[in-house]
């Protein structure tokens, strides 16, 4: 019992330590859930912790898990509003340009690194996908004003492409598994897991958010814990269904998002905080499944072919993906660079670890060592990237982490201004630290000629004037009494 306390002291020392020196990292670049990659390594049996953990099957469930919440959590923020412009590129980037920068991949695996043509389609598969937490944790911690569509674009792609890439990871490795032929029948099958896992994605997501909205719960605490169990719910029986269970837990989520839904503010955030959990999950799990010593074996080919994978297979992907629209080239040069790979490629990696296929270490190992790289040198450079290419619109204030995910419910109650004049205690002062009654929301600041989408760390100047609505105009008051607002 003592060891089992001192092993939980140890992972909660490293866990918190990550999280409290996470600001910090961000303000390179870098997404903090790479520091609990290297945190689940440090645990590990070649890390100061000597947790010993070599089951592939159990962290590809743990990864299946995860997944399931985080792209739940990604369909509820997924505002219809502001994806509907970017529907059609974006649509076209989490298929056509998975299957483009899989072939391509795989064709140079096989040239470049002596793998087998199915065993570099399979590495290509895995690493197809962009990894949405890292492209939302940098472009929301670094404030990113980028012109549009660009954010709602980039976002749209993150967190729907898993699903694509999930089914040609598996359709792969059942191609490799087989005696030969069948090709057409698996193409079938991918198309038959598509079309399944979307019509009852939509099916279930008008279904949750009925059964959300017509329940009756004796405690608001309790609708997260409905929604959490449709999100399993969905998962399972599309799975059952022989669908794409990722993409019905995508669209799923998106219909209950975008439609009435009681406590919606409250149930995006708790799913906003229970992907972060699932994250770090995940992360954590995957550095202790990695064994570093046999890193020092594949870190030459997966360098190249991560070099490949920015400069040139992720730019071809998106300029034919995206050349029948209207995008100037520095906009489809930056779209081409915020290429992260991340979590989703590594879970699925394990995939070829569980099923035994030939060379399955070498590619896990290649999938991490490709996914780390991707994250740190891409992500550490993408705020300079979009500055040198021109793509941060310093006219426009609205932060990205409310040009797509900006969840609010529909406003009940009187738009106000209250100005903020000399003498005022708001002077000087972060929205957050201004303790904004419940019933009184924040929702724009005008400053000048500008408008400003405020977030917790926008600081109030003499002279802002605050747009708020409530339907308490007692709580009015008394915010205005106790800042000396007018």
């Amino acid at each position: 019992m003592e060891n089992a306390n001192v092993l939980i002291v140890f992972v909660s020392a490293i866990l918190l330590f990550c999280i409290a020196f996470s600001r910090l990292i961000t303000k390179a670049g870098i997404p903090v859930l790479v520091f609990f990659i290297f945190a689940g390594m440090i645990m590990g049996s070649e890390g100061a912790g000597g947790i010993y953990f070599d089951n592939a099957s159990a962290a590809s469930s743990i990864g299946n898990f995860a997944l399931c919440y985080i792209i739940f959590a990604g369909g509820m923020a997924t505002s219809w509003k502001s994806a509907r412009e970017v529907l059609l590129p974006g649509a076209l980037l989490s298929t056509a340009g998975v299957m483009i920068t899989a072939i391509l991949v795989g064709v140079a695996a096989h040239f470049l690194l002596g793998l087998t043509l199915m065993q570099g389609l399979l590495l290509g598969s895995v690493v197809s996908c962009t990894d949405a937490a890292s492209v939302f944790s940098i472009l929301r911690s670094n404030n990113m004003n980028l012109k549009a569509p660009l954010a709602p674009l980039l976002e749209l792609e993150s967190s729907s492409n898993d699903p694509a890439a999930y089914m040609l990871t598996i359709t792969i490795i059942s191609l490799m598994k087989s005696d030969g032929g069948g090709f057409f029948g698996y193409a079938l099958m991918f198309v038959m897991q598509l079309a399944v896992g979307a019509g009852l994605g939509f099916a279930f997501g008008f279904a949750g958010a009925l059964l959300i909205n017509r329940i009756r719960l004796n405690s608001d605490g309790l609708y997260p814990v409905v929604a959490a169990t449709i999100a399993s719910f969905v998962f399972a029986a599309v799975q059952l269904m022989r669908g794409n269970g990722l993409l019905g837990v995508y669209i799923a989520a998106m219909v209950m998002g975008n439609v009435k839904l009681v406590h919606k503010t409250s149930l995006v955030r708790f799913f906003d905080g229970f992907s972060w959990l699932m994250q770090i999950l995940v992360f954590v799990t995957l550095g202790l499944l990695v064994f570093p010593s046999q890193l020092r074996a594949v870190w030459l080919p997966a360098l190249v072919m991560s070099a490949a994978l920015m400069f040139l297979i992720r730019p071809a992907a998106v300029f034919i993906t995206l050349s029948g629209f209207k995008y100037p080239l520095k906009a489809k040069l930056f779209v081409s660079w915020v290429g992260l790979r991340g979590a989703s490629s590594i879970v699925f990696a394990t995939y070829a670890l569980t099923e035994g296929i030939q060379n399955a270490d070498t590619i896990f190992n290649m999938v991490f060592f490709i996914s780390l790289t991707s994250v740190i040198i891409q992500g550490s450079m993408l705020t300079p990237v979009a500055s040198m290419l021109g793509q941060l619109d310093k006219e426009d204030k609205t932060l990205v982490s409310r040009s797509f995910t900006d969840y609010e419910e529909d406003i009940q109650g009187t738009l106000y201004e209250l100005r903020v004049v000399r003498g005022s205690k708001a002077v000087g002062m972060a929205v957050s630290d201004m303790k904004f009654p419940e019933s009184v929301r924040i929702m724009l600041i005008k400053r000048g000629e500008s408008t400003i989408a405020p977030t917790g760390k926008t600081l109030i100047k003499e002279g802002d004037t605050l747009m708020v609505t409530t339907g308490k105009t007692e709580a009015l008051l008394a915010l205005k009494e106790r800042l000396a607002l007018v």
